[in-house]
């Protein structure tokens, strides 16, 4: 279901608008644009694991794009759209978003890469640096694996899973429902305990006052229930292969070799993706701008508020580098 268009007072779209983006190789992909000015730099938005454009960048759109032309596509195997044939790579990935690229009139763009977008993004720069203006990556490193003797144990795992998942495809997707459910009622019951914690008025005020200003466009939203429902439409067995690319990723024997321009947003409070390998990757990229968020791994969606300024602040860097020596 796709979402009426709101229009600001500029006459630009302030809400998403869904595409399906033709690439010649199976089912089109889709993805959420935001038009933004004429003649605005364009975005292209990668989101994480087991995410989904919507659930990564829906909210964020609006706000990119008083400033960009935004693009958030899904990743094959996440969420619906595109192909589903063929095992998940980053290689492969990276060569199906140089062709959506093409299609979708994005030569020149930043590419914005969000934890295992953000990998992807590398990947892509390294490949097809001629069709990108820059890239931004955020949350993310050039290695994710702690436990790096564990990968080939990992690596054959997800092979065995992955086979048995896509010769039972029934089966997998009532896995996939079911692990959602689980999640979802876990997050829930930490909702509502959370709730139970709250504050009460005096620590409020106090927390108020000595934090800063929230911008009110900026506010965290729920999940639109159409975004949420659009897990279940992923492909469990890319998402499991993802995760194996994942664990096998390193990229810091060729990073410093790539010719793309790029920024590093690094998220401060991460436990995911530990702050450490974040400043590692802004040592390996050469002449990498480094911005930062006191946030976690979410804060795209959790701290907009903070997120977002900063981040449209590292894509204009990487777009025009001349305007921070």
């Amino acid at each position: 279901m796709q979402p009426a268009l709101a229009q600001g007072t500029s006459g630009v779209s302030t809400a998403p608008r869904e595409l399906l983006v033709d690439v010649g190789d199976g089912p089109a992909v889709r993805a959420w644009e935001a038009p933004g000015p004429p003649g605005a730099p364009a975005l292209l938005l990668l989101h994480g694991w087991t995410a989904t454009a919507a659930l990564n960048w829906y909210g964020a759109l609006p706000y990119l794009g008083r400033q960009f032309r935004a693009l958030a596509p899904n990743l094959p195997g996440h969420g619906s759209g595109g192909p589903r044939d063929r095992p998940f790579s980053l290689d492969r990935c990276a060569d199906e978003l140089a062709r959506l690229m093409v299609q979708a009139d994005l030569v020149g763009a930043v590419v914005v890469g969000y934890s295992m977008g953000g990998a992807v993004a590398q990947v892509l720069a390294r490949r097809h640096p001629e069709l990108l203006g820059g890239a931004v990556m955020c949350a993310t490193a050039a290695e994710f694996a702690s436990l790096t003797w564990l990968r080939p144990a990992v690596r054959v795992t997800a092979r065995a899973w992955s086979s048995a998942l896509r010769r039972w495809p029934g089966a997998a997707q009532q896995l996939l429902a079911w692990r959602l459910g689980r999640h979802d009622a876990a997050t829930a019951r930490a909702a509502r305990r959370q709730g139970e914690q709250a504050p009460g008025p005096a620590d409020r005020a106090a927390g108020a006052a000595a934090a800063p200003r929230p911008m009110t466009w900026l506010r965290p939203v729920p999940h639109p229930q159409w975004a949420l429902d659009e897990r279940a439409e992923a492909q469990l067995a890319a998402l499991v292969e993802a995760g194996a690319e994942l664990n096998a990723y390193d990229s810091s024997s060729w990073l410093p070799g790539l010719g793309v321009r790029s920024a590093v947003v690094v998220t401060t409070r991460d436990t995911v993706v530990a702050p450490a390998r974040q400043e590692a990757l802004v040592r390996l990229l050469p002449g990498a701008a480094r911005f930062e968020v006191a946030a976690g791994h979410d804060a795209v969606v959790s701290r907009p508020d903070l997120f977002l300024p900063v981040l449209a602040e590292a894509c204009r860097c990487a777009a025009c580098p001349v305007a921070y020596p």
